[in-house]
Parts: structure tokens; sequence; C-alpha cells
């Protein structure tokens, strides 16, 4: 298959995806259906009964309380993400569209374009491997748990950390009924982390597709600069051959704009939806902990996993985008610059500066997105949550 054959397929996967909540990306005008109200519906009945019965449990006991928030992590995450897809839809319905047009427009280049794309398109489907298999595995343990617990050892439990008032799940109806209820929320949350996820992830793993498309042209111009070079032993005296550097030298340029102008789009479009996954994830880590090191929880033990599993996708991705932008860099530097006309110089430095001061993704102009900052949050996550275990506050 085609690159642009491939991108179409996957776009159109995550659109199936988008349309099961009731959300077309592909569409031209917004329509809000029965399932889009019952999407929307999901974070606000968490909301809800989730707060008034971390309210009444917290009363009871602060240990409790920190049980029945300890998807609040969940919420804000799932919440951003909703925002973004019903606010942002025409800016990412055209970044989707655009970077399927830059897959159409490139394998007609050559092979070396095409395996670029390809290798691009692979890195995406294996991260779309990974997402939907950890997210698959643990949302569905959330869900059959309880009803494994209650027929082989007639303990009940909830799928979400909450009860519903007026509803006893020591009854068989009222158990029935808030199992029932809470699986809404938890599908539609479990298929909405996974849109969101690979909305944000597409657009970011093009960057460093982007990166590999550039120093394929750097590698055209910089051949030619050395034939010019070369061929300054073998001319005669006053001959001159342009090997076509010019027009080597502007489609670098203007693609590397193009590569610039990307990553400042898809830092507009999903910079909170990034920042909200992170430090959602990272307030979820030390709930969970804090939980766990003062008791077993099953529920808290495995939105831990969830957590620390979604903000580490979102790190290496970011690291692997400073990687890209190092990339980009080095080959600017790598150029043979000294063959280029004083003209054309001038255009050159101008791409390495904007090359040495690209504008990386930064969590709430705060810290950058990174496996660094991972490292850090998960390490005062663990000081944080063992310091309120150990003076039970």
């Amino acid at each position: 298959m085609k690159p642009s054959q491939r991108m179409h397929g996957l776009v159109q996967h995550i659109n199936a995806v988008a349309q099961q909540l009731g959300l077309d990306m592909l569409t031209v005008k917004k329509e809000y259906i029965f399932r889009t109200w019952v999407t929307i519906s999901a974070p606000l009945t968490y909301a809800v009964f989730g707060v008034y019965w971390g309210f009444l449990e917290a009363r009871r006991h602060w240990l409790e309380g920190i049980k029945s928030s300890i998807m609040l992590g969940g919420l804000v995450s799932g919440s951003a993400k909703l925002l973004t897809i019903l606010l942002r839809h025409t800016p990412i319905r055209d970044l989707l569209h655009f970077i399927i047009k830059i897959c159409e427009d490139y394998e007609q280049r050559g092979v070396d374009f095409i395996h670029a794309l390809n290798f691009g398109i692979d890195r995406v489907y294996k991260i779309q491997r990974i997402i939907f298999v950890g997210y698959s595995i643990t949302f569905l343990i959330m869900l059959l748990m309880p009803l494994v617990l209650l027929f082989y050892k007639g303990i009940r439990i909830t799928v979400m950390p909450y009860e519903i008032p007026g509803l006893s799940i020591d009854s068989n109806i009222g158990y029935g009924l808030t199992y029932l209820q809470h699986t809404i929320p938890e599908v539609v949350g479990g298929i909405g982390f996974y849109l969101g996820d690979m909305l944000v992830l597409l657009a970011l793993n093009q960057i460093q597709t982007f990166a590999d498309i550039f120093q394929l042209k750097a590698t055209a111009l910089n051949d030619a600069l050395e034939r010019k070079e070369h061929s300054r032993y073998v001319c005669n005296v006053g001959e001159y051959k342009d090997f076509n550097i010019q027009a080597l030298l502007m489609d670098l340029i203007n693609w590397h704009q193009l590569f610039v102008d990307y990553c400042e789009l898809v830092e507009k479009i999903y910079d909170n939806l990034i920042a909200a996954q992170v430090f959602a994830a990272s307030v979820s880590i030390v709930i969970c902990l804090c939980v766990n090191l003062n008791e077993f929880d099953l529920i808290s033990a495995i939105f831990f996993l969830v957590s620390a599993y979604s903000m580490s996708v979102y790190c290496i991705v970011g690291t692997q985008i400073e990687f890209a932008y190092d990339q980009v860099y080095q080959t600017v530097s790598c150029l043979s610059w000294h063959e280029l006309s004083c003209e054309q110089r001038k255009l050159y430095m101008m791409m390495l500066q904007r090359a040495q001061n690209m504008k990386i993704i930064v969590l709430l102009g705060i810290t950058p997105l990174s496996l660094g900052t991972a490292l850090q949050a998960s390490e005062l996550d663990f000081c944080f949550g063992n310091l309120l275990a150990k003076n039970n506050i």
C-alpha cells in the first residue's frame, strides 16, 4: 500500500472510533447527536456523583475520601480531551487532511521519501497497538473484576469509586443498577482516552517524519554543494555550473518553514490537552500511592497503572520530538554552507537561527514534555504519597 493509503486508513480508524462517541472528526459541520450527549454526560455524572460521595466519605475518614477521588485525574484529562475535540474540531479536521496531503505529495518523489513516510506510519501504528492493548486490558479488568469477586467470593465492590444516593449496593437491584450506571462512563472514558491519545500522538509523531523528510532534502542539497566543490578541479577557467543549488536551497528553506509552522500549530491545538493529561496523571499517581501504601485497594492499583502508563507514553513521545529538533539542527549545521553564494548564505543563516531556537512543547509554561519530566514527577509523586501515608493526614 502507498503511504497515503496507509495514512488514510489510520485516519479513518480514528474517525470510526470518534463516531462511536458521536464525534465525527472529518465532517465539515459538527453535529450533536444522541451519542454525543451520552459522551458529554459521562464526565458530568461522575463529577456530580463522585464529588458528592467523596464529600460524604471524607466526613467519615480521610482515607475513604481519598479513595473516592482516585479517578479525579481521569475526570480532568477526559474532560480536557472532550473539550479539545468539541471546541477545536475544525483545526483538528484540517490537520488530519493536511497530514494525508503531505503523504500524497511526497510519495511521488522517490523511494527515499516513501521509506521515510512508511517509517513514520509504522511508528504511529506501533504506538497505536501499545495504547489499544494497554487501555483494553486495564479497563476490562476494572469492568470484570467486580463481577468476578461477586460470583466467586460474594464481595461487592463498585467499578467507579462512588455509590449512587438512594441505591444500596447490598441489594441485588441496587448493585445491578449501580454497575450499569458505572459501565457507561467507564466505557465512554476508555474509548475517549484512546481517541484523544491517538489524535495527539498522531500529530506529534508527524514531527519526526517531517524531520526525516528535511534530512533527505538537506542530503540532496549537500550532494549538489559537494559536486560544485569538486567541479572546480575539473572545469575550465570561467566555466560555471549551477547544479540547481538555488532551487534545492529554497525547497529546503520552505520545508523548514513548514516544519516550524506545523510544530507551532500542533502545540496551539493540543497544548491544554497535553498539559492536563500529564498533570492529571501525576495527581492520580499520588492519590493511588497514598491509598495503597495505607491498605491495598484493587481499583486504585489498576488506575495507578493506567495513569503511569499514559503519562509515560506522552513523555516518551515528547523526548522523541526533542531528538527530532536536534536532528534538524544538526542537519542544518552540517550543510556545506561555504559553497553557497553570499545571498544564499543570508538565507541559510536565517534558517540556522530558527533551527537553534525551536519552541519545544512546555506544560503550562513550567516544564518541557520529556522523559525527564516524567521521572521527576514520579519521584515527587512517590515522596508525597509516602509522606501522606506515614503522617495519616
